[in-house]
């Protein structure tokens, strides 16, 4: 049963990433004055067709190259040297850095994407978002997240939680490796090692968000490597989440702090992936529990095709943090099968298509 439940895993984020190169229809044409994105992100989120349509109308077919978005897969390839993919704020300027969140997540969609058609040119892609992940290594095990066109880190590494960056950084490399079957044995070789460096100083990290995706990281590793010590470390960090939930949770408040954001929902996905690792029933009832709470703060209107109204509950929040929601909400669909969080996948991902378009 434990074994189904993680193979299940496995395809939460593969189902995110086929759907996410979908060719926008002609809602493009009725969008004006939008502004563009400032991550890779944002920029595989907004130009796809919702996850909703897909996971209703394409959930029994065969998804193959025809499914990605030529202009997408062109877009990332532009933005990505021989060093590593660039940041870019829109269609006009570019900001002559690299941010190593937006390598870790072009890293994510190569390696889907290699999966899916076998693309020797993916794997060159994969190579490069990889060593640039290594550059930003530092002895500590953390990772610096910003690298100027001089291959020089920036000030801005000084003003950022590398904590984050380096929790991301863990994700991307375990999902790297959750793929060792189909890639060659020196990528593969190379994340390991580099994953298991980082390793070594994810142990005196406190942020939650980092903790979240450190978790998710090792989930996806453990799917290829299960080690006494990577069970450890799922179950030490996901403790830490649920002793905060047992800390501020009431008979009113389901959540791990006093206040709830959408891009939290990370928490509990995060508990989910312990669970489907581990099978500790805790998590799983943490999880879902704290998941559903933090649903029901977000989506206030229950109207289903009144997606317009989620315009108060995301307004301020960028496309990326409503992207880490929508990872989340498909996460908990695949694991329990409710149709609510189909629908909640809908009103998000419209939102984005209507609200937050990219230049092209």
């Amino acid at each position: 049963m434990k074994k189904l439940a993680n193979k299940d895993s496995i395809k939460n984020g593969q189902e995110v990433i086929k759907t996410l190169f979908k060719k926008k229809r002609s809602l493009k044409s009725t969008i004006t004055n939008s502004k563009s994105v400032a991550s890779l992100t944002s920029i595989v989120i907004e130009t796809d067709k919702p996850i909703y349509k897909i996971a209703v109308e394409y959930s029994t077919k065969i998804h193959n190259s025809d499914s990605f978005d030529d202009y997408t897969l062109s877009r990332i390839k532009n933005l990505t040297t021989d060093f590593g993919i660039k940041q870019n704020i829109d269609s006009t300027q570019d900001l002559n850095i690299y941010a190593l969140d937006d390598n870790a997540t072009a890293l994510v969609i190569m390696c889907e994407h290699y999966a899916l058609t076998r693309k020797k040119t993916d794997l060159e892609l994969i190579d490069i978002y990889l060593n640039f992940i290594q550059y930003c290594l530092q002895p500590t095990g953390y990772f610096y997240k910003y690298v100027d066109v001089e291959k020089k880190f920036t000030d801005d590494n000084n003003a950022v939680n590398l904590a984050d960056t380096t929790g991301c950084a863990i994700w991307a490399l375990g999902y790297l490796i959750s793929k060792k079957k189909i890639l060659p044995q020196n990528i593969v070789t190379k994340a390991e090692s580099m994953f298991q460096e980082a390793l070594e100083g994810v142990k005196k990290i406190h942020s939650i968000n980092a903790i979240s995706y450190i978790i998710k990281g090792l989930h996806y590793n453990h799917t290829q490597n299960e080690t006494i010590e990577g069970v450890w470390l799922i179950k030490k960090f996901a403790n830490i989440l649920v002793n905060l939930y047992k800390d501020v949770e009431n008979n009113n408040w389901k959540w791990f702090q006093s206040s709830v954001t959408v891009e939290s929902s990370l928490i509990s996905e995060a508990l989910l992936c312990a669970w489907l690792a581990t099978g500790e029933p805790a998590y799983r009832q943490i999880s879902k529990t704290s998941f559903d709470f933090l649903v029901s703060k977000v989506f206030k209107n229950e109207e289903q095709n009144t997606f317009l109204e989620e315009e108060k509950m995301f307004e301020g929040k960028s496309s990326t943090q409503i992207n880490t929601l929508i990872f989340a909400l498909n996460t908990f669909h695949k694991v329990f099968k409710e149709e609510d969080y189909l629908l909640k996948i809908k009103r998000s991902s419209q939102w984005l298509q209507w609200n937050k378009f990219m230049q092209f």
